[in-house]
């Protein structure tokens, strides 16, 4: 028995001791070197939003901080900046095998509320834990001492967004708090939390941190389209993902089907709920768009990679299959590499049953990637109004299709490289770091959302006439 009590507690040492494995400087800087070269060599959109020059910068602050050792959670807080500050929402900077996981670099010590945040402000939705709880609706004013406006700040530093869109980065806090302050904080056995009662009291208290399986996220299993009917002359079509699902009728069909259903109907007005839609298949949002379009139209302005190759980081990657093959379709323009094999580029024509009447588009901090190409369109040609906040995703385009999947020959971090740069064809004027703007702003409340009150959707209806 004793025996097997000492395997056991030299198990748990050896593994804590890996996880807290310190690399020397010269392997930091070797890993450092492999990030640069993903970046210079494939990234399509390096300098879209900060110059060659800010870029060098980043590198060199971040070098010169690798003259001791540092364990790999460090050494990811130390680069993740640079990342973020590229204007990426696609890019992902990661542990090994954790791409999308906010919770990775710990198991325990994460903040116990769920909140919601908002200018610079933080409510209560929910608790966590039965035993480290606040009343829901009540108003965090600091967290370990942090004023929360500085908290915000901070953090939004750290989240990849296209550009310098604000309602993506609030929309990451809202979905994943915890993980983002353990990560970019750390983990803590306790919290001391200010807030401020409904009332106007300010109080101070302390609760007991959780462990990462106690966070868990409301979600309900939706069907990626749907058309529904909710006044008289109004359709809706929610459009949760541009995908298509095995078993559901295609996208093109399920559109020709619907659009040729509101003649018969009578519809006037047409809403179309693109809130929480991260995207999915280019060509689908381009087949919606043909059956809003007035007439012909482009869509892309152009698409770009950052060149062909050979990559000095490529023993450390991993790219898409077909890489190979479509490098015949790269023209050099310049000292551009555009990527000539694409639908989208071409001019495009509506659908036969195009809709002539009113749309309305409600979009919040998540509609992004496909979902922000069609909305930037729509909007570029004054075909919809839209209402809620600023789109998720750029006006102007993105970085993503294909992606370099490298690994990190040290600390084992994962960095996934989108290849392809997504230029959105626009006639008019617009910011190039900002999302699609609404021409309505409804910003739901945290008395809204624990209420259950949707004012996105009331105004997209009173709009409507519906009422």
């Amino acid at each position: 028995m004793k025996k097997m009590v000492l395997g056991i507690c030299l198990l748990l040492t050896a593994i804590s001791a890996a996880a807290q494995k310190v690399f020397t400087a010269q392997e930091l800087r070797a890993d450092l070197t492999v990030i640069r070269q993903a970046l210079e060599e494939a990234h399509p959109g390096l300098y879209r939003y900060r110059s060659k020059e800010e870029v060098d910068r980043h590198f060199t602050r971040i070098g010169q901080q690798l003259k001791k050792g540092m364990t790999e959670h460090a050494f990811f807080r130390l680069v993740n900046p640079l990342i973020a500050a590229i204007g990426d929402g696609h890019i992902k900077f990661h542990r090994q095998g954790k791409p999308d996981d906010p919770y990775a670099f710990f198991e325990e010590g994460y903040f116990p509320l769920q909140l919601y945040f908002r200018e610079g402000q933080a409510f209560v939705l929910r608790s966590y834990s039965q035993v480290s709880t606040l009343p829901a609706g009540v108003r965090i004013l600091s967290i370990n001492r942090e004023p929360i406006s500085r908290l915000t700040e901070r953090l939004s530093g750290q989240l990849y967004a296209d550009g310098n869109v604000s309602s993506a980065r609030y929309a990451a806090l809202n979905n994943a708090f915890a993980g983002h302050y353990g990560t970019f904080t750390g983990a803590f056995p306790k919290f001391t939390i200010s807030y401020k009662e409904q009332g106007g009291k300010r109080v101070k208290t302390v609760l007991k941190s959780i462990n990462a399986k106690q966070i868990t996220t409301e979600t309900k299993e939706a069907a990626p389209y749907a058309l529904t009917y909710p006044a008289k002359g109004v359709a809706l079509l929610r459009i949760a993902v541009f995908m298509e699902k095995e078993g559901m009728q295609g996208f093109a069909a399920f559109l020709d089907s619907s659009f040729g259903q509101f003649s018969h109907q009578k519809i006037s007005t047409l809403i179309i709920d693109l809130r929480d839609n991260e995207g999915g298949t280019d060509k689908l949002g381009q087949t919606l768009y043909a059956f809003l379009a007035r007439s012909p139209f482009r869509y892309y302005e152009k698409l770009t990679v950052a060149g062909t190759g050979p990559y000095s980081f490529a023993a450390h990657a991993t790219f898409p299959a077909e890489i190979d093959y479509l490098k015949q379709f790269v023209v050099k323009v310049g000292e551009a590499y555009h990527f000539t094999y694409k639908e989208g580029l071409d001019t495009l024509m509506p659908a036969t049953n195009a809709f002539g009447g009113n749309v309305y588009i409600l979009q919040n901090g998540r509609s992004f990637s496909v979902t922000a190409e069609f909305a930037a369109i729509a909007k570029d040609n004054r075909r919809a109004v839209f209402i809620g906040e600023e789109s998720g995703g750029a006006m102007q385009g993105n970085s993503s299709g294909g992606f370099a999947m490298v690994t990190l020959p040290h600390t084992r971090l994962g960095l996934d490289v989108p290849l392809l740069g997504y230029y959105m064809k626009l006639q008019q004027p617009f910011a190039t770091d900002r999302g699609i703007p609404a021409d309505h702003i409804i910003i739901p409340s945290a008395e809204d959302i624990l209420q259950r009150r949707d004012p996105v959707m009331e105004k997209a209806l009173q709009l409507a006439g519906a009422r």
